[in-house]
């Protein structure tokens, strides 16, 4: 007898994943990860506490997950500007801040989550390792920024600075915003990337593009 068709039945629809994923980011945003249960987040799905174990084991499990595709989606799309080719070095530093405000945006509730566990009450709640994905963006961001200063946009030896500087700036505007401050504004990442670069460009080379903008 075959029952490979009556196995299929009984599996789960093929979008229920994102659907649990997508309401368990909306819940986890906005109660926090101790506050959260499974049997919460089954119901928003409309499914069975069952099926949720089906995808993930426990609740951390589901984080994980959550964490992990967010992050190495974004990571992907600034990987794709910093290392691009580009004749315009300080158009693509420009582009590289303003993906993140742009992924902010789109995914505000991931971000929510994500600034929870690194800086609100649910902090070192679930085993991630921030730190060694902290470190692969500064990476991507320094490379971009030796890149820089091999243009002449850069002040050499002042890459990790600019980086630094750019990480910590970001920071704020992003988490003005996700605690209900202004929106992005849509030159901030422009006006953000000509202060960096007129403070940190070579003392013996003039920038008039950037005096002028």
């Amino acid at each position: 007898m075959d029952t490979t068709h009556d196995n299929q039945a009984m599996l789960p629809p093929h979008n229920t994943r994102q659907t649990i994923e997508e309401k368990a980011i909306s819940i986890l945003a906005e109660k926090g990860y101790d506050a959260t249960s499974m049997r919460e987040i089954a119901a928003a799905s409309s499914v069975s506490k069952p099926v949720i174990y089906y995808y993930f084991k426990s609740k951390e499990n589901l984080c994980h997950s959550l964490i992990r595709s967010g992050l190495e989606d974004f990571r992907k799309q600034l990987e794709g500007i910093c290392q691009s080719e580009a004749q315009d070095m300080f158009e693509q530093i420009v582009r590289a801040i303003a993906v993140h405000f742009e992924f902010c945006k789109k995914h505000v509730e991931f971000a929510r989550f994500i600034y929870a566990l690194n800086f609100g009450p649910d902090r070192h709640k679930i085993d991630y390792d921030f730190m060694s994905y902290g470190a692969k963006i500064f990476s991507l961001m320094k490379r971009l920024m030796e890149r820089a200063s091999e243009a002449g946009v850069v002040r050499r030896g002042k890459e990790e600075a600019a980086v630094i500087y750019l990480r910590g700036i970001i920071n704020d505007f992003v988490t003005s915003y996700l605690d209900g401050g202004p929106d992005f504004s849509s030159d901030l990442a422009h006006t953000i990337a000509t202060d960096m670069v007129n403070g940190l460009r070579p003392s013996s080379g003039k920038d008039t593009r950037l005096e002028q903008s």
